[in-house]
């Protein structure tokens, strides 16, 4: 019993510093033709020494029609189209980080001969694990108990080439209404050659035209989806409400320099709070 609340205990605790491990910055990174590499950060928060390596996918996310999100990892026809994975490596690729310091990684992209225009990415995984003595509490019977636990965290690299076009056509909006909450889903397809790196709004409208809620969610598209908006609706009254919802170019964590703009869209609805 001794030995397995040692090990709660550990979890625990291991759980709570985690987060604290490393630091990468920026969070996306952009690259293009003339500008063939790049540095990110990757800064060492903990007390303790770690271990990190890289390794590169190609990744993007896909939405089922009430706006819920998975990634998808491998080389899929979209792969085929617009990985990266092969030609963007970063160095060092695997280091000893100490408490308390930082290592700068130089991104760099050799692009195949015959690339069309597009925009083109993959995504880094940074994997770090702490370097401690074993954590273990040995039985008489030679039994050991330790944890070893690795944190990934994802950097999306992409590349730019060529003429560069984006856009969105909204296909379906539908409200989601109950007494707590209000959903808005939007379907919509994705055009041009380059993903979609933008916000997502909504505008609610009481019976006197006055804006009761606006909502606001950065969002990255790839492909044709759906997204979600959700918000508080405890306060509101019961009665109808309208709404308007747009996607719109420019996110404070990307420069807007490194975003395809594209013709803010939008689409008109209502709903009813009973």
């Amino acid at each position: 019993m001794n030995k397995k609340l040692i090990i709660v205990l550990l979890i625990l605790v291991f759980t709570a510093n985690i987060f604290a491990q490393v630091t990468i910055s920026p969070t996306s990174l952009f690259i293009d033709s003339k500008r063939r590499f790049e540095t990110l950060l990757i800064m060492n928060t903990s007390a303790t020494a770690q271990e990190v390596k890289l390794r590169w996918e190609f990744g993007y996310p896909i939405t089922d029609e009430n706006g819920n999100m998975t990634m998808t990892y491998g080389d899929t026809i979209p792969g085929q189209e617009h990985s990266a994975a092969g030609w963007i490596r970063g160095f060092p690729k695997s280091f000893i980080l100490e408490a308390g310091a930082r290592q700068t990684i130089r991104i760099t992209a050799k692009a195949p001969r015959g690339l069309d225009s597009g925009t083109y990415w993959t995504r880094m995984i940074t994997t770090s694990s702490a370097i401690s003595p074993s954590i273990g509490d040995t039985q008489p019977g030679g039994i050991t108990a330790q944890i070893n636990l690795q944190f990934n965290q994802i950097t999306s690299v992409y590349y730019k080439h060529g003429e560069l076009d984006c856009g969105i056509e909204i296909t379906d909006v539908r409200p989601v209404v109950s007494d707590e909450s209000v959903r808005i889903i939007a379907g919509y397809e994705k055009l041009g050659n380059s993903p979609f790196l933008g916000t997502m709004a909504v505008k609610v409208y009481d019976v006197l035209g006055d804006i009761v809620k606006n909502e606001r969610i950065y969002i990255s598209i790839f492909n044709d989806g759906w997204h979600r908006i959700d918000f508080d609706a405890t306060d509101l009254p019961m009665g109808s409400y309208d709404y308007e919802i747009s996607f719109f170019s420019g996110r404070a964590d990307v420069p807007d320099s490194d975003i395809i703009p594209i013709e803010t869209v939008t689409a008109k609805g209502s709903f009813t709070k009973l």
